[in-house]
């Protein structure tokens, strides 16, 4: 898609080659008509002048008087050319023409006729005509001036007025390509703050902008502001209804011995309530896992030990060494609570089944590679597919088993990442690695 300085920038100089060749059309057009009229009138001033120099001798025959002519009319192919001819046949023709000859159109007394011949030696001729009565003769006076000289100044005019446009178009343009970018340095700071929005360095744009673009930006700021609330309010509810939630299960469970049911039924009400009592205690692990995250963005080395204290609370009872390799320390687009849930599942997945061991390491490239390993009894290639099923479980006697790895499924998913479940080649149970796409993150 073309940028907005782009579409300006092309957009102002098109307008201005019309309005720049309007110009230059409009220019040339006066220039042709003024020098058209300077030559009119000047053929008209020397028409004059020949026509005072016109006499007939005592013999009746027509004269020019040599004094009264323009030396330029004496001189062989000079581009001024004159013709007089009478009524009756005789014409008096001016020694330039040499032994050249002009087409002289025959003119009535009080009219007068213009147009572009051709002349002598490929001369272009502007040719003017006009019918006169002197001294009881009828006679028409023709004058004419090579337009070559004058053509040829029209065209150095040209180049000339083509060459200031153009200079005058690429400073115009240049000088509207720098002001853009000069308005346009605000809408560079709003698109760097966006992306430490989006990589979590920033939770809102500090830049208003210009007063066209303010409604714009206050209305992402109101936008992010809402979102936030809106999750965290969510993530709240969730905790709290799960809290909510433990008490009257577990009346429900200890009353459930009183009722007058058949042991079968009571077996299968007791399974389904344990079964409740394990997603709402689930949910009370993902509420202590994400705690109060507000708007933060994953930075592995800041989160994750923060994670692995509360994972080794939870099981200190077992006592599993639980390590981790080196860190990256960098904030990631990735949201701080979304990254605690994916790794508390896949962690708290391997602390039930660990042994004595569980490694987890984050690596950072293109993209995010995570994996976590334990020394369990791992699972055996043809159960993995069903294992990432919602509610997948290959062991009943374990809770919960298979809903972690789902949640997990779905938050990678939800970041077109990757899941893969493999043996693991250094402790011999269970690894799972998880990659996510970094598009969106500039160092």
């Amino acid at each position: 898609m073309i940028s907005l300085e782009r579409r300006f920038v092309l957009g102002l100089a098109a307008t201005l080659l019309a309005v720049f060749g309007f110009l230059f059309w409009g220019s040339v057009t006066t220039v042709r008509s003024l020098a058209e009229a300077y030559v009119q009138a000047r053929l008209e001033h020397d028409a004059e002048a020949l026509l005072g120099a016109v006499w007939v001798n005592p013999r009746g025959q027509p004269r020019m008087r040599e004094g009264r002519i323009t030396p330029v009319y004496q001189q062989p192919l000079s581009g001024h050319y004159f013709v007089v001819r009478f009524s009756d046949g005789r014409q008096v023709r001016s020694r330039s023409l040499w032994d050249e000859d002009l087409d002289v159109p025959s003119v009535p007394p009080g009219e007068v006729s213009s147009r572009p011949v051709a002349g002598p030696g490929g001369q272009q001729l502007w040719l003017r005509a006009a019918g006169y009565e002197k001294g009881g003769l009828s006679f028409t006076l023709v004058v004419a001036e090579d337009m070559a000289p004058l053509a040829a100044s029209i065209n150095r005019f040209q180049v000339f007025v083509l060459g200031v446009l153009g200079l005058a178009l690429l400073v115009v343009v240049l000088v509207q390509r720098y002001l853009l970018r000069r308005g346009f340095r605000t809408f560079e700071q709003i698109r760097d703050e966006i992306r430490q929005v989006s990589a979590g360095r920033l939770s809102q744009l500090n830049t208003p902008g210009p007063l066209e673009i303010r409604p714009l930006t206050g209305e992402v700021n109101r936008l992010l502001e809402r979102m936030q609330q809106r999750l965290e309010r969510s993530r709240l509810a969730l905790g709290n209804l799960a809290h909510a939630l433990k008490g009257p299960l577990s009346l429900m469970t200890r009353d459930l011995d009183a009722l007058p049911l058949a042991d079968e039924d009571r077996h299968r009400l007791a399974g389904q309530l344990e079964r409740i009592g394990v997603l709402v205690e689930r949910e009370l692990k993902r509420a202590r896992l994400a705690g109060e995250g507000g708007t933060r963005h994953f930075n592995p080395r800041r989160d994750v030990p923060e994670l692995l204290d509360v994972l080794r609370q939870l099981y200190r009872d077992r006592d599993l060494d639980i390590v981790s390799g080196e860190l990256p320390n960098q904030i990631l687009p990735l949201d701080h609570e979304d990254m605690l849930e994916l790794l508390g599942n896949l962690l708290d997945n391997a602390c039930k089944w660990a042994r004595r061991r569980i490694d987890i390491r984050v690596s950072l490239g293109r993209d995010l590679d995570l994996t976590v390993a334990d020394d369990g009894p791992g699972i055996a290639e043809e159960d993995r597919d069903a294992l990432l099923r919602r509610g997948g479980r290959l062991d009943e006697q374990e809770p919960g088993h298979g809903l972690g790895l789902a949640i997990v499924r779905d938050l990678v998913e939800a970041y077109h990442g990757t899941l893969g479940l493999n043996p693991s080649d250094r402790l011999g149970g269970l690894s799972v690695n998880v990659r996510l796409p970094l598009s969106g993150y500039s160092e």
